[in-house]
């Protein structure tokens, strides 16, 4: 039942995500933030068992952490996604983690960029990625309008559309997180199902 959403825009990379803990028929709660902070340029949604999913961002995130401090520097977008990707494969033939994962950063040479992954460790570049029963509902939508040099407020307005459609056709509703990287850095947006008039410079 989660959503996960991201693509990339002129100057940047949008990510959403739903933001609600779910068990069976039971919403355990609905102010969960699943897209989590790498570095100052990284961000990594992920949607799945909520240990699993906890454990691994967590594990990725101070495992970066280390790289940079032993070396000085941070991995570029690709270079993180293909080290997730490695972690996630090496996991799976031990202790698989039940996740599904969409990476996405600003590297200063080569731009936004948006790395699909899931519980098997199959991993793409693509220009939008989805997961969840969303995507049933959204790859047709995304596929129609998304263009990667729409500007920042084409691609909010974007996002709008695709939760008011996840609204109108999911049986599922809920609350969602929406988070912007650029070379600036990242940005958390104000955003609410409906409300479109937020739509702010970042």
């Amino acid at each position: 039942m989660e959503t996960l959403l991201s693509f990339v825009v002129a100057d940047g990379v949008l990510c959403l995500a739903d933001s609600n803990i779910n068990h069976s028929i039971v919403k355990m709660k609905e102010d969960e933030d699943k897209i989590a902070v790498l570095d100052e340029f990284k961000l990594l949604s992920s949607a799945g068992e909520p240990g699993d999913r906890t454990q691994f961002c967590e594990f990725i995130a101070k495992n970066l952490k280390l790289y940079q401090l032993r070396n000085g520097y941070s991995l570029s977008t690709s270079a993180t996604a293909h080290f997730i990707r490695n972690e996630l494969a090496t996991a799976l033939r031990r202790n698989p983690y039940n996740v599904n994962l969409l990476v996405a950063g600003y590297d200063e040479k080569t731009g936004p960029a948006v790395y699909y992954m899931d519980y098997l460790a199959s991993l793409q570049k693509l220009d939008f990625g989805c997961h969840g029963y969303a995507a049933y509902f959204l790859l047709g939508l995304l596929d129609r309008l998304h263009h990667k040099d729409m500007s920042y407020e084409e691609g909010v307005e974007l996002m709008h559309k695709c939760c008011e459609e996840l609204q109108t056709r999911f049986l599922v509703g809920g609350k969602y997180t929406l988070k912007y990287i650029s070379k600036d850095g990242i940005q958390v947006v104000p955003f609410k199902v409906g409300d479109r008039k937020k739509n702010n410079q970042p």
